[in-house]
């Protein structure tokens, strides 16, 4: 990929979760980590790919006709492209539905383009840093009147390593503030490159047993913390915030609840943390990139954890916000 392109798959305005003030984030593909609840699993890989919700299709057929490899066709109830376009409901139980075959597919949106519902949509976009700026620097008044800036999330944002370091100074000249969400998953000494450039780190810890981390994420996380460790020190506790996904099953009970503490209070950080309750609605982006057999659901989670969550935190002299 060269210096000052991208894969971005969206851009989001007037954020308020994603750093301090109004902010624009930027949501770059590619991930190292497979998180076994994922929120936004159209994120994980790095290029572009297509996306297709059957609620919204009609059926019509018209994707299957622009496809020029041929990689799309029809399945399910009246399935020959003749008969097709004459289905008059999306919820008809003869409703046909698109296959597509991906050792066939080049992503070339012409399915998209000619989609009228929106059913097929293609997710991921490349984008150089003139297109980038175009689109965010126009909030810029926002920012400058709430004490917001850009954010830079995925996936995670470092993945694309020359692109975002060309985002961040740009912003840096413009005079805007800037924030990175990450997993935490980087090459080392690429903090040192970033720290100059951003203004705040928002930092996923899940776990700290390497190999329960492994078990849930693909990878253990000794990386992780030894990236944690180093922004704290070089950039200092006011510019970075740990943020702990919950989730059922996985890191809420007291064991792992501690674990994270222990390690953030031996770190010496003790400034504010966010806590990021699970949601279980993310199953339709799953579905929508043909990926449902992987979508594991983790349950609810009981109102009164959080409230013993916060309060082990607060036992090792943390502050914890919950983020819905």
């Amino acid at each position: 990929m060269r210096t000052g392109t991208g894969i971005v798959f969206d851009i989001q305005h007037y954020s308020v979760y994603d750093g301090p003030g109004i902010r624009t984030v930027v949501f770059m593909k590619g991930c190292p980590l497979r998180c076994a609840w994922c929120q936004n699993p159209e994120s994980q890989k790095i290029k572009p790919e297509i996306g297709y919700l059957k609620d919204k299709c009609t059926g019509c057929g018209k994707c299957v006709e622009a496809c020029p490899n041929k990689a799309i066709k029809m399945t399910g109830g009246q399935s020959d492209k003749k008969s097709a376009k004459g289905l008059k409901r999306p919820d008809s139980p003869s409703i046909s539905i698109i296959v597509r075959d991906d050792s066939r597919c080049a992503v070339c949106g012409k399915c998209a383009d000619i989609c009228e519902t929106g059913a097929v949509q293609v997710i991921g976009k490349e984008m150089n840093s003139k297109e980038v700026t175009g689109r965010v620097l126009p909030d810029k008044p926002f920012y400058d009147n709430s004490d917001g800036g850009v954010t830079f999330s995925g996936g995670e944002p470092t993945l694309q390593k020359a692109f975002l370091l060309d985002m961040l100074g740009i912003m840096k000249e413009a005079g805007v503030h800037t924030a990175i969400e990450t997993c935490g998953c980087f090459e080392k000494g690429l903090a040192e490159e970033l720290i100059p450039l951003t203004g705040l780190f928002l930092f996923d810890l899940k776990e700290i047993d390497p190999e329960k981390h492994k078990a849930f994420t693909g990878a253990d996380n000794a990386l992780i913390l030894h990236n944690f460790t180093s922004i704290l020190e070089k950039a200092g506790p006011d510019r970075i915030i740990p943020r702990i996904p919950i989730i059922p099953g996985f890191n809420t009970d007291h064991v792992s609840i501690g674990r994270i503490a222990g390690f953030l209070a031996g770190s010496g950080y003790k400034g504010v943390i966010n806590l990021m309750p699970y949601n279980p609605l993310y199953k339709t982006k799953f579905d929508k990139i043909g990926r449902d057999g992987e979508y594991r659901d983790f349950g609810r989670l009981e109102e009164n954890n959080i409230g013993c969550i916060t309060g082990l935190f607060e036992s090792f002299g943390i502050k914890a916000l919950c983020q819905r």
